[in-house]
């Protein structure tokens, strides 16, 4: 009997680690068609490397944009985008110098660090879109 409670427990904890997991893939998602919409181009989602992921990267006319997707139900403990912390941005551009060093093509582009908060549920429901969040040079 006892096996079994242990088995069903972690079956659940399965689960809702896989939850956050969904939820945020649902709110990158959603962040690449809305700014799909706004007439930014998708190149790529969820770049590794050792330094961590880039959720998106988009070309915004002859700017290479990079995007951080923030999501949270809702708006009580702050908005999702006010989530990013210092150390955060140190290695989304550590990411993004990396990706470059790994794609010269883009080398000779504008860089830029967005970020797109998302909140799902609550009166302020909706996508909040930060052009140039983090001053971000690419070097």
């Amino acid at each position: 009997m006892d096996a079994n409670r242990g088995r069903r427990t972690d079956r659940r904890r399965r689960a809702t680690a896989l939850a956050p997991r969904q939820a945020g893939a649902e709110a990158e998602l959603q962040a690449r068609r809305y700014l799909q919409a706004q007439g930014l181009e998708f190149l790529a989602a969820n770049y590794r490397c050792r330094y961590g992921e880039l959720d998106l990267i988009m070309r915004d006319r002859a700017c290479l944009v990079f995007v951080e997707v923030r999501s949270r139900r809702s708006a009580r403990a702050g908005h999702p985008e006010a989530t990013l912390t210092a150390r955060k941005i140190r290695c989304l551009t550590r990411a993004a110098r990396r990706f470059i060093g790994e794609n010269p093509g883009f080398g000779g582009m504008m860089l830029r660090l967005d970020v797109v908060g998302i909140l799902t549920c609550g009166p302020q429901a909706g996508i909040r879109w930060i052009r140039n969040a983090v001053q971000f040079d690419g070097r």
